[in-house]
């Protein structure tokens, strides 16, 4: 057994006031498991809303936090290669330590020439972008895809990905600010989110009918962008950030056939065959390769200082990172 630091939670509440750094014992790897020695982790709103108790699923406690993060194996299994041990890996869940075993199945190789704070968020936010344009329509090029939160990661990827495919993007925000930096990621039209958005994007649109909308606001926001879909179209929902329920108008099934969908990046990567999975991470790999998703770190903060660190996450802005080793 080796000692490392890791931040953990022993009960749910504050992410400042109830994380914790403390040794922990870490065990050599058993026969399917990789050791991992991590280099940084972002910090992620679900993150936070995990330590809370209010994401997803309950976690046996103490836990240790982290959805994603980027390592280099230092020790491998009986029945893994040795091969992997040097290599630079994403790992999925309980990033925020300093060493850990992860199952080989659970960790992703990162190519050579990709720096570990780009490549440490690609394990959520893009294969969640990725699939969300991938599973619910069959777009064509020229088709135009809307969504809100359109500042978010998962908002910028979509972005990135859209573009790459000549796919169009109608992107609705807070602010009109926002407007420049989204068209310089590929956005082909920002609107703001407001009581005239319907009317705006409508001018945008020119007639033209989507069948996507990708909703993480809920409330007003998700219905203003459920009325701008063609008939059959689907709204699909993976963030809550107004904490207000769908409002969904009953004309909105009668006369339109709407169709309303969830999607969670843990269930699907639970239920995909491994083969999807591989072919998820290699197409995300590939486009971090070519300069997309390149994370806005607003603050680094070692371990130690964790909950400082998930302070200023609470702040938004950016991607906080935890700098964890070299």
């Amino acid at each position: 057994m080796t000692s490392f630091l890791a931040a953990r939670y022993h009960r749910c509440g504050r992410p400042g006031e109830v994380l914790e750094v403390d040794q922990v014992t870490v065990a050599p790897p058993r026969k399917h498991e990789v050791t991992v020695g991590m280099f940084c982790a972002p910090i992620n709103p679900a993150d936070l809303n995990v330590i809370e108790g209010k994401y997803g699923e309950a976690r046996d406690l103490p836990d240790v936090p982290g959805s994603e993060g980027c390592g280099r194996v230092v020790a491998v299994g009986a029945s893994v290669d040795g091969a992997w041990v040097g290599r630079k890996v994403l790992v999925d869940g309980q990033a925020w330590r300093e060493s850990g075993n992860w199952p080989l199945d659970r960790v992703v190789a990162v190519p050579d020439g990709l720096a570990a704070d780009h490549a440490a968020v690609l394990r959520v936010n893009p294969p969640t972008a990725w699939l969300l344009l991938h599973q619910f329509a069959a777009l064509q090029p020229g088709d135009w895809v809307l969504q809100n939160a359109a500042t978010s990661a998962v908002g910028r990827a979509v972005i990135e990905i859209a573009h790459q495919r000549g796919w169009k993007t109608l992107n609705v925000v807070r602010r009109a600010a926002a407007a420049e930096e989204l068209r310089a990621l590929g956005a082909d039209a920002v609107v703001v989110d407001d009581e005239d958005m319907g009317a705006a994007a409508k001018d945008v649109l020119g007639g033209a009918a989507p069948r996507l909308a990708l909703n993480a606001i809920g409330g007003v926001s998700a219905t203003r962008l459920a009325g701008l879909l063609t008939s059959g179209g689907t709204l699909v929902t993976y963030g809550a950030m107004s904490k207000e329920a769908l409002k969904i108008p009953n004309g909105f099934l009668i006369f339109r056939d709407l169709i309303f969908r969830g999607f969670w990046l843990t269930r699907w990567l639970r239920a995909a065959p491994p083969d999807q999975v591989s072919s998820l991470f290699d197409q995300v790999l590939r486009l971090a390769a070519s300069g997309c998703f390149t994370p806005r770190v607003v603050a680094e903060f070692p371990l130690a200082e964790v909950a400082a660190a998930v302070a200023r996450a609470e702040e938004g802005g950016g991607k906080v990172l935890l700098r964890i080793g070299g």
